[in-house]
Order: structure tokens, then sequence, then C-alpha cells
């Protein structure tokens, strides 16, 4: 009666739940030489931020006690299974959630594969099973199942590229790396990525020879394969000088991705061999029978999935901000006041990391902070609590970035319910210094002169109409801005009509053009460009400012309805395979804004299309790679190849394009969405 599976699930629900309960323990990242964990983000994060980031911890602590109080084998199996399940699914939709905030989950807890962590474990369980007469078909189930899992994480792009694609594009150019040791070096890191693959295919020879003992090779490599091959390349950092938290956290990585896959294979194996193949007298006695147990543990993860869920609803965006006049005390405050706080902050935050002029600085931002308190609350009593909390939360020097942004939407909140025209716009600034990683907390003061109420998809959106007034000089050198954390987009009247300056002179030019030539392979496009630009400014009496704000209101409201889950449009993935996953991302929206700004029904979709020349015949940042992207779109044909874009091709699609009439070219952008991210552009329709 002795239960070999039973006895080892319970042994690695002592030790591999301690490295579960790991991964909420590693300090994330290091700023300044203070390592920061995930605790610190408690306070930062959106409800379900918070159970995504303690669910490692929970899980960990729920197959402990199973581990050690349940009495049946069975029944701790799919104890663990749902506590492992519902630890990754709780994970996924928290950092769904997150992201709709200015600071999104670590990747110390987000970036795990569960389903080649899944496959890794059914692997193992199955190659076990089948040593036992009893359980061998179950065991081919598991082998089967796990290579059909496989298929899902090769084949299943995600928000990415698919990684059977990566993996395919890094074996192709291996003959074209500079020496053996490059081409070694990435076929290691192909083996890693292939490596669940490679174990469930090796586990299905175990569906004609079973495994001679309870310990296969195939299962001993899922279990500890993997981290071996991970363990190679973290500790070859250490003789060329990685050391620190670098080398601690790669190491507590391997040992929560060893933890996991072990409990995976166990509780896998116990579960189906006690549910479905129970040999005789095995898992009998006191407890709760294996299937009860399993539809208890479904209920449970049904039930604690679907509060996640509720917990992870988006945040509702504004539509209401009645506007007073502005007065000169309110100018006051939000000209020079807050800003000299935010500088005197900035001065002792400085003076503090450099352990010089503390006192000073600690005095000047006191006094900096009573005076904004004093005028905040002459004004509105609201606004002055508002004020109050902002400077004394944002004295920590630490600050995360996501306090700052509720802190100073607090403010505009405030602002809102008193009816003041006016709007400070957050930033973090992130950057990288010889001491560590360093964040700038920095705001802007805008005047708020109109507010447009638009609705999509029967939700209810609204952009402001502002200008800077904290520092005449600089404007934001945006025409608008949108951020998921923040209910309202911005648009820069200023802006705009900067814009709008620079065009004219542009088309001032003889011949005109839409932009400075820096390029001769350029000039044919631009001039065609400059053609149309001047026909539109001849035809427009009040000049293109109206027309820029109204495309720019459509563009950052697609921003809005976008949000962060974006579906990737092929198209980016395959024009840019080898870019970065956040470059991609930003590709990604962008291309959607600004193919949405040309269907605006106000004003000519020639406005925007002008932007878009402008971005492909100069430059080869983001936006040429999203204006080449939409062209292409909107042409239905490559406009280039692997050499680089072609800019007559450009000039052409850009002559077709502009030839058409103002709804025939709405309804090119339209479709060209729809191509692109796989359903029909939502129209937005304006309120006011």
């Amino acid at each position: 009666d002795f239960d070999a599976g039973g006895h080892r699930l319970r042994a690695r629900c002592r030790w591999a739940a301690a490295g579960v309960a790991l991964g909420a323990v590693m300090p994330y990242e290091v700023v300044l030489g203070r390592p920061q964990y995930v605790w610190d983000l408690f306070d930062e994060l959106p409800a379900a931020g918070v159970v995504a980031i303690a669910a490692p911890a929970i899980a960990a602590l729920i197959i402990a006690l199973v581990g050690w109080r349940a009495k049946r084998p069975g029944a701790v199996a799919w104890a663990v299974l749902a506590a492992l399940v519902g630890m990754r699914l709780c994970v996924d939709i928290g950092r769904d959630a997150a992201a709709w905030g200015a600071l999104g989950l670590p990747e110390s807890i987000t970036a795990r594969q569960g389903w080649a962590v899944m496959a890794l474990g059914m692997t193992a369980a199955g190659a076990v099973l089948t040593f036992r007469a009893h359980a061998r078909r179950a065991g081919w189930a598991l082998l089967i199942g796990a290579v059909a899992v496989a298929a899902v994480f090769f084949s299943w792009p995600g928000r990415g590229e698919a990684p059977i694609r990566t993996v395919w594009r890094a074996l192709s150019v291996m003959g074209d790396l500079p020496g053996l040791p490059w081409q070694l070096g990435m076929g290691v890191l192909a083996t890693i990525t292939l490596w669940p693959a490679l174990v469930a295919l090796a586990g299905l020879w175990h569906l004609r020879v079973p495994a001679r003992d309870d310990h296969p090779v195939v299962a001993l490599a899922a279990l500890y394969g993997l981290p071996v091959l991970i363990a190679m390349l973290v500790l070859r950092g250490v003789p060329i000088g990685a050391h620190g938290w670098t080398i601690f956290v790669g190491l507590g990585g391997i040992i929560v991705l060893t933890a996991t896959v072990a409990l995976l294979a166990s509780a896998f194996e116990v579960a189906i061999e006690a549910t479905f193949a129970p040999p005789p007298g095995v898992d009998r006695g006191p407890g709760l029978p294996p299937r009860r147990a399993a539809l208890v543990a479904l209920i449970a993860l049904a039930a604690v999935v679907a509060g996640q869920a509720v917990l992870a609803q988006p945040p509702v965006k504004g539509v209401e901000w009645t506007l007073g006049p502005r007065t000169a005390e309110a100018d006051a405050l939000f000209t020079d006041t807050l800003p000299a706080w935010n500088t005197a902050r900035v001065r002792w935050e400085r003076s503090t990391r450099h352990g010089g002029g503390g006192a000073s600085a600690v005095l000047a931002i006191k006094q900096a902070a009573r005076e904004a308190i004093r005028a905040a609350d002459a004004i509105d009593p609201g606004l002055g609590a508002a004020v109050e909390q902002l400077t004394r939360e944002a004295r920590d020097l630490h600050v995360a970035g996501r306090t700052w942004y509720r802190l100073v939407a607090a403010v505009n909140e405030a602002s809102r319910a008193a009816a003041l025209p006016y709007y400070l716009d957050p930033t973090v600034y992130t950057f990288t210094t010889p001491d560590g990683p360093r964040r700038l907390f920095q705001m802007k003061t805008f005047a708020i002169e109109r507010v447009r109420r638009f609705e999509a998809a029967d939700r209810r959106y609204a952009t402001l109409h502002v200008r800077r007034i904290d520092d005449r000089e600089a404007g934001s050198r945006l025409l608008g801005f949108s951020r998921d954390a923040q209910r309202f987009a911005l648009v820069d009247l200023a802006e705009a009509t900067e814009f709008e300056t620079s065009l004219a002179e542009a088309a001032l030019e003889d011949p005109p053009v839409c932009a400075a030539i820096i390029d001769d392979d350029a000039a044919r496009a631009l001039r065609r460009c400059g053609e149309v630009l001047a026909q539109l400014l001849r035809a427009a009496d009040g000049g293109l400012s109206p027309a820029i704000v109204a495309v720019t209101d459509r563009h950052e409201l697609q921003h809005q309805i976008d949000g962060p889950h974006l579906a990737m449009a092929s198209a980016v993935l395959e024009r840019l395979p080898a870019r970065g996953d956040a470059y991609k991302e930003r590709v990604n929206r962008e291309l959607s804004a600004y193919v949405a700004e040309m269907t605006a029904p106000e004003v000519s979709p020639l406005v925007g299309l002008i932007h878009l020349v402008r971005f492909a015949a100069q430059g080869r940042g983001h936006l040429h790679d999203v204006a080449i992207l939409a062209f292409e779109a909107m042409v239905d044909r490559p406009l280039g190849d692997a050499l680089g874009p072609d800019h007559r091709a450009i000039a052409d699609a850009f002559a077709e394009l502009a030839g058409l009439p103002p709804e025939g070219l709405r309804a090119r952008a339209a479709n060209a969405w729809a191509r692109l991210y796989g359903e029909d552009l939502v129209a937005a329709v304006a309120l006011d």
C-alpha cells in the first residue's frame, strides 16, 4: 500500500512551497543601492494588482497547509493544482489591471511562461505514470496533452511574436554570426526557448516504451533541465563582473521555476492516478475523496478568478468638467506656487542624494509647501486638502511612480470639483546613473479652455483643450497626450498653433513642401505633400489650427479607447521582428491612433495624411515606422524592402490617397485600421 507518488507530493509541498513563496520576497529592482520589494507597491497598485503580487505567497501557504493537514494524497494534489493555476490566473489578470496605471507589476512576478511550465509538469507526470501498469493509459493522456500544451505555447503570439518565430529567426541567422562563441550562445538561447517542446516530444517515447522505474530520464529532464540551462547563463556573469542583486535575483528565479515544475509534476501524477486510475488499497480511508476534492478545488478556483476579474475592471474615464473663470489667486497658485514647491522638492532630493545642503533644502521645501497649502486652502478647502496630501506624501525620496500620479490626480479632481479651469500633468522620468536607476518627478500646469465630450462603444470620454501656463517659453512639445492612468486626454492649443505656423512656413517655399528637405530621396514625397498643403491653406479661412486640434482630439481619444490591451497588429510584428517588445508596443499604439485620426468627421483627413508623410519622409524613429505601416495598410502594398523604405513608392502612395475625396480617404483609413487589428474601428461621436 506504499504510495510513492503521494509521499513525494507531500515532501514537495514542504520545500517547493517555500520556493514558490520566494518569488514574493525577492527584490524586483535596486534604486540607489536600496532594494525594492513587492510589498512596497501595495499602496501604488489597484486591488487586482495587490492580489497578483500576494498570489505567490498565498498559493505557497495553501500548498504547505494542505500538504500538512489533508489526509488523502488525491485531495492534496487537486488543491495544489488549483493553487498554482489560480496563482497564475490572478497574476495575469492583475497584470492587465495594473497596466492601466502608471506602474506595472514587476517582471519578477509576471515573467513566467505558464503554458511552458505546464507542459514540463505534465510530461514529468505522464512519464512516471507509464511505469505503473494500472495508470499507463492516464500517463499516455498526460504525455499527449503536454505536446498539445507546448504547441499552444509556441504558436500563440499573445501580445508579441510567437515563440516559434523567435526561435526560427535566431536559428536562421546563426550562419551569419561572426564566430563559434556567438553561434554557441545563440544555440543555447534557442535550446532554452525550445526546451518545453523538446521535452514534451521526448516524452512521446513512453507511448511505446513504458518507463523502467519511478524516475525516468524524461521526467528528470522536465524537472531540472531548464533550471540547469538558465543557471549556466546566470552564473556565466560571475567571472566577467556581474554580481550582487542581479545574480541573487537570477538564482532566486531558478529556484521558483524548479519548485513550480516539481509541484505541478507531482500534483498531476497523483491527481490523475487517484481520480482516474487508482491502484487497489491506495488513497482510501478518511478524508475527501479525489473526485469530490477535484470539484471543490474547481469551485474555489472559479470563485477566486471571478473575484479577481471583478477587481480588475478598467477605470472609468471622466466626461464632465464645468469650467469656471480663471482668477488671479488661482493663477498664482498653479503658475508659480506649486511649480516652486516641486522645484524645491527636486533640489531637496538631489541634495539628500549627494549628502550636502540637506538642512537648507528641507527648510526650502517646507516653506514652499506651507505657501502652496495656504494659497490652495484660500481658493477651495477641498483643493487645500489635496495640495496638503501632495506636499506631505511626496517627501519620500523613493516615492514610486504611481504614487506621484495618484497625488497629482487628487489635485486635478479637487480642481474639477471646484470648477477650476486648471490641470496638472504629472511625469516620471526614469534614467540610469553611475549610482543606479533614478526617477525624476515633474509636473506641468495647464489652463483648460474647453472640454470636449465623446461617446464610443457605449462609453464616454473627454478631451481637455489646454494651454501651458507655468513656463510660457516651453510648451509640451506634443500636440496632445493621453495616459491610461488619467481620466482625461489633453490637446495643447499652443502646440497646435505652433505646428500650423511651421506648416505655413513650409508651404511658402518655392516649390512648397511639407517640411524641410534633408534627404533627396524624400524630396518627391515632401513636394507633392507641399502642393496639397498649399491647397488646404488656401481653402481654410480660419487657418489649419482648428483642423489640427480636431484630428488631435480623435488621435488622443483613440488612445483612451484602446487602453493598454490593444491587440498587436501582425504588420508590426512582421516589419519589426528584431525590435524589443516595448518599441513594438509603442509603434502599435501610435499606429492605431494615427490611422484613426484620419476618420475625424468634421475636418479634412488630409491633415492627418500630411502628418504621416512628414514622418515617412524624415527620420528613423518609431513614428517613421508608424507612418510606413500606416501607408502600407491604406494602399495595401509594401513600400520598401528589407533594406529600407522606397521614397518614390511613398510619394506615389501619398498621391493616390490625397487624390481621394474626403469620405473616400476616411473610409480607406477605417478599412486599413480594421485590417490591422482584426475588427471594425469604433466610431466616436461628439456629444457637444
